[in-house]
Parts: C-alpha cells; sequence; structure tokens
C-alpha cells in the first residue's frame, strides 16, 4: 500500500515566508525603478520646454511671459507687459504637448505645474522689461543686458538677489528658469526646497493657491532624502550666451 505525501503546514508556511521575502525585495526596486522613470521624463520636459522658450523668443525677438492659473496655459500680458514674474510655463503659448490640469496648466510627472520665472531686469529703465518687451533685447544691445536670475547650490547664506558667495553660485546671469517641485511638491519643509518657493498664486477655476518663487534665488543641487535636508526639486535655467548666439544666428540680435 502507497502513501501519499506531501507538504506539512511547517514547510508550507516556510515557503509563503520565503515567497514574501522575495516579493518584498522586488517591491523597493521597482518603486525606485518608477520613480527614476518619472525623474527621467520630467528632465526630458524641462529641456524641451527650455527648447521652446528659445524658439519663441528666435521667432518674435523676446522671452514669453509666465503663466497665471487664470491665463489658460497663455503668456500672461497687460499692456504688454507681464502680469508676473514668477509663475508656470506658457504651455498654449509654446505649443507644448501633455497633461494639465484643470487651470490649463502644464504638469511634470507627479501631476504638479511646471514653474516659470522670467528676469526683470530693466537696464535703460525705461518702464519695460529688457527679455520681455518687443525690441527691448536688440535696443538695449547684448553689450549691456544683464538678466539677473540666480541659481544656487545651496540656500545657506543667501539672499533675495545673490547666493552665499562665488563656491555655491551656479549662475547670477540666467534670463529664465524652469523647475519642478518633484514628488514631494505637496508637502516639502526642508530650507533649499522652500528657498524655490517663497509665495503663492492663485486665482483661475479652481481657485487652488499654489506655490511659485518669491525672488531672483533659486537652490539646485543632488537630490536627497535625509530628514531635514530633503530635497527632490528638478531646476533647469537658461544660459543667457546661448540664447544670445541663437538670437543672432536667427536674425533677431545684434
Amino acid at each position: 500500500m502507497k502513501t501519499q505525501s506531501g507538504f506539512t503546514l511547517v514547510e508550507l508556511s516556510i515557503v509563503i515566508l520565503i515567497m514574501g521575502l522575495i516579493l518584498g525585495g522586488l517591491a523597493m526596486p521597482l518603486s525606485t525603478q518608477l520613480e527614476n522613470g518619472r525623474i527621467r521624463e520630467t528632465k526630458d520636459l524641462l529641456a524641451t520646454t527650455e527648447a521652446a522658450i528659445q524658439g519663441y523668443a528666435l521667432v518674435n525677438g523676446f522671452l514669453p511671459c509666465p503663466a497665471t492659473p487664470g491665463s489658460n496655459g497663455l503668456s500672461a500680458t497687460s499692456g504688454g507687459a507681464c502680469v508676473v514674474q514668477h509663475g508656470f510655463v506658457p504651455a498654449s503659448t509654446l505649443g507644448l504637448a501633455g497633461p494639465r490640469n484643470d487651470d490649463n496648466l502644464m504638469l511634470d510627472s507627479w501631476a504638479s505645474p511646471v514653474r516659470y520665472s522670467v528676469t526683470a531686469a530693466d537696464v535703460d529703465s525705461d518702464g519695460n522689461w529688457d527679455f520681455i518687451a518687443p525690441g527691448e533685447m536688440r535696443d538695449v544691445t547684448m553689450a549691456l543686458l544683464n538678466p539677473d536670475l540666480v541659481v544656487c547650490s545651496s540656500g545657506v547664506g543667501s539672499s533675495a538677489v545673490s547666493c552665499s558667495g562665488p563656491a555655491t553660485t551656479l549662475t547670477n546671469a540666467a534670463p529664465a528658469v524652469v523647475f519642478s517641485m518633484g514628488k514631494d511638491w505637496g508637502s516639502f519643509s526642508s530650507a533649499d526646497q522652500q528657498e524655490n518657493v517663497g509665495t503663492s498664486l492663485g486665482g483661475g477655476p479652481t481657485a487652488t493657491n499654489y506655490p511659485i518663487a518669491a525672488d531672483l534665488v533659486s537652490v539646485s543641487r543632488r537630490r536627497s532624502e535625509r530628514p531635514g535636508d530633503e530635497f527632490d526639486d528638478l531646476v533647469s535655467w537658461m544660459s543667457a550666451s546661448n540664447l544670445y548666439r541663437r538670437m543672432v544666428a536667427g536674425g533677431q540680435l545684434p
């Protein structure tokens, strides 16, 4: 007479435990993979946006104004001037595709609107922002143009207009800055992330108050999840020399 053999309860418990450990070990790499994919997608989006802004300047001779929650994705202007210096990418004006929220603001991979700031430099003091008003860049001339947006590698010791010193200054002459607030856009506390969004801008169909930049200084540095020093913002800034070179080649300057 043959006896049937099978797994005992102890053996089944061990198998289940092992499978749980294997699946648990796979879960973290998968989530990390997904997050890295979102980072890559957003970096590509920022690069595409910067190229579109420069393309706009090549056609029009000036940079577009930021969008606001109430401008329906378009450059927010009034009387030929920008309504705000710090706002959002004017995706509709630039013809950019991609997901939008109910205020028609272009979203990054974490469903947060992509921020956009422009320099408000006015070297000739005529009341027109040099990089925004039609014909101003040509009138001021490249020799005198002086964009003043600043990007630092650390916000420690920075002011509203400069980094703590040369060692932390990535640029002090950016015409435009585009950035994503990253995964933790809904809740952030570190000083460097707070430096990037010092005020808020509301209105629009949803009446949402969005955090935006408050001054000339932004921070761009290595990602960190260390408690109290978290940082996952993705910041891209326009090179003035590259902008001038392209505009010269396109006949918009000098």
